[in-house]
């Protein structure tokens, strides 16, 4: 299945329109910096995020145990490719011995963007006016000799097993956005385990969505990743106060980088609402309702179409 455009899919943010004059983005906003930052746009191809060559992004990984992590499963010699296509895509792929496709362990495609939060959000909840953000495109990370058992499910969307990778990734993150000087970084997860998996750093932009992430997992803590996952594509979880399938409603998580970032979040009216969100939602999960309808899909449908 063709991930979509993060762009396509934000709710919550505008990217701010290069093409228009400045003053129509920002209005009367401090432009120190900002001609800077669009200079870099088209160039320094073998940089990641223009900055970053091959050996300073191998020592980041090696610092943060990524190396390390790799090796101890088996995968030796890393080598790092950077690149950078006509759209402005920034790509950062890691792997052992040789740089090919059944080599790749890991895929991350990042664009760098400028957003404008919606008005609403500016005035009900303090947040920035505009934010830079390295937004996420694209993040794989697969154990191309491993296969899937009872012990590692096949996730919806996913062809391989994972490498156990997304800490240290969180971890290289945050260190390349201090690098970079950026607000955060922003990811659409396409499904509700990756915003799960993600949640463990990022948190959703709008306080309601985190709220309902965080009173399904409290609710239902005693399944797996897997299962939450197929009980929301199956319409399984279920809200106790209105007896409706809870329903997925992918959207803007961010990790944030930042001060005035990490402010936001932990702002009185941003945890004012997540309080009340989260205090008024109870879930149940119809595990054995999502059992007979996974079957049924697979029947028709392999998991990594979905």
């Amino acid at each position: 299945m063709k991930k979509p455009k993060k762009k396509s899919v934000l709710k919550y943010f505008e990217p701010i329109d290069s093409g228009k004059t400045l003053s129509e983005n920002f209005g009367s906003l401090d432009l120190e910096g900002s001609f800077g930052y669009f200079a870099l746009s088209s160039q320094n191809k073998n940089l990641f995020l223009n900055r970053l060559d091959a050996d300073t992004l191998y020592r980041m990984i090696e610092k943060v145990g990524l190396v390390s992590h790799l090796l101890k499963m088996g995968f030796d010699n890393i080598k790092i490719d950077i690149d950078k296509d006509d759209a402005q895509i920034h790509y950062l792929k890691i792997y052992y011995e040789k740089m090919d496709h059944d080599h790749l362990l890991i895929d991350l495609r990042v664009s760098e963007s400028r957003f404008m939060p919606q008005k609403r959000f500016c005035e009900e909840f303090d947040a920035p006016v505009s934010l830079d953000m390295v937004v996420i495109e694209w993040l794989s990370a697969q154990n191309p000799n491993s296969t899937f058992d009872p012990t590692k499910p096949q996730l919806p969307g996913q062809s391989k097993p994972g490498l156990g990778s997304l800490n240290y990734m969180m971890e290289l993150m945050y260190i390349v956005g201090e690098q970079v000087v950026k607000d955060g970084f922003m990811d659409v997860p396409d499904h509700f385990h990756g915003a799960v998996m993600y949640s463990r750093k990022f948190k959703f932009f709008n306080p309601s969505h985190e709220a309902i992430l965080r009173a399904i997992l409290r609710d239902i803590k005693g399944y797996s990743l897997a299962d939450m996952s197929w009980g929301m594509i199956t319409g399984t979880i279920i809200d106790k106060t209105t007896n409706t399938p809870q329903v997925y409603d992918p959207s803007e998580q961010i990790f944030p980088v930042s001060k005035r970032m990490k402010d936001y979040f932990d702002s009185k009216k941003y945890k004012a609402k997540f309080n009340k969100i989260y205090e008024s939602k109870k879930y149940y999960f119809d595990y054995e309702k999502m059992l007979k309808l996974r079957e049924k899909m697979l029947r028709e449908v392999k998991p990594d179409e979905i």
